[in-house]
């Protein structure tokens, strides 16, 4: 259907729903002859701060446009129409696309497709319980297939890797950490932030994936901890550093916006090496 980089960089995106996202996505919709009525992510508030300001300025509600996940729906919605599947439950796991797309979790992440765990996310999306080490190990495989021309997922993850770090505005937004960390290290890597406090790095250099979780559920520890693990893999360089550093050691404020302290990450990292493989997980222990 000749989606363009932008388009399949929102597919892959938790955006902040800013007007570049939600034109983007009804791009889509209108292409594919649907309308927003078609997308069953549900509505929210957009994660964008200004967005959210205009919307009660005018006194429009939001729509599920702003969704974050509307541009992954959308791409479901242009797969379905693809296979020629019915699009009225595309969001159900019986779904012939949702189940391609639990076939392919479970052969990034050599998991059993049987034996996956499954849930419901926020946006009404299947979601996998999949181990730490395994959702690294599927990151680690973008970015090595994304470079392997032998394999037989080589273009569609050089495509997404791509295309994600072409317009890493579309995977989170202005100011949003996914968006600067790709858009400072040019094509080393994709990032991708996950509910409740994981973050997930995809690295060309010796095909390293990475998935972090901090425990309590609490973003502000992820991006601290994200630098620190980029820093002692010897990942970014001083001026990739230089235009990330403030996300390093985040500024703690209080209620009088003073600034009081620092979230600072002190870890190690112990790594295992995958025998016979060119990929190597990484987990980290606090100290």
């Amino acid at each position: 259907m000749g989606f363009t980089p932008k388009e399949i960089a929102l597919a892959c995106a938790s955006h902040t729903g800013e007007r570049m996202h939600q034109e983007t996505v009804l791009g889509i919709l209108n292409r594919l002859g649907l309308n927003q009525t078609h997308l069953h992510c549900g509505i929210m508030v957009p994660y964008n701060e200004e967005e959210n300001k205009r919307l009660i300025k005018m006194g429009k509600e939001p729509s599920t446009l702003h969704a974050s996940c509307s541009g992954k729906h959308a791409a479901i919605l242009a797969y379905s129409i693809y296979k020629g599947a019915d699009i009225s439950n595309y969001e159900d796991i019986s779904h012939p696309v949702q189940q391609e797309i639990i076939r392919t979790i479970a052969e990034f992440t050599d998991e059993d497709v049987e034996s996956i765990p499954l849930g419901t996310d926020g946006c009404g999306l299947p979601i996998f319980m999949i181990p730490i080490k395994k959702i690294a190990l599927s990151y680690a495989r973008i970015a090595k297939f994304a470079q392997d021309k032998s394999s037989k997922y080589h273009e569609a993850c050089k495509v997404v890797f791509d295309a994600m770090n072409q317009h890493p505005e579309m995977v989170a937004g202005t100011g949003e950490f996914c968006t600067e960390l790709m858009g400072a290290t040019k094509g080393k890597l994709i990032g991708k932030v996950g509910a409740e406090a994981v973050y997930c790095i995809g690295i060309k250099k010796d095909n390293l994936g990475v998935c972090v979780k901090i425990a309590d559920g609490s973003e502000r520890a992820v991006y601290p901890v994200v630098i620190e693990v980029l820093l002692k893999l010897g990942i970014l360089d001083k001026s990739e550093y230089e235009k990330l550093n403030n996300w390093h050691k985040s500024k703690l404020m209080n209620q009088l916006k003073e600034h009081i302290g620092y979230i600072v990450p002190v870890f190690n990292l112990d790594c295992q090496v995958h025998p016979g493989m060119e990929i190597s997980q990484f987990r980290h222990m606090t100290m």
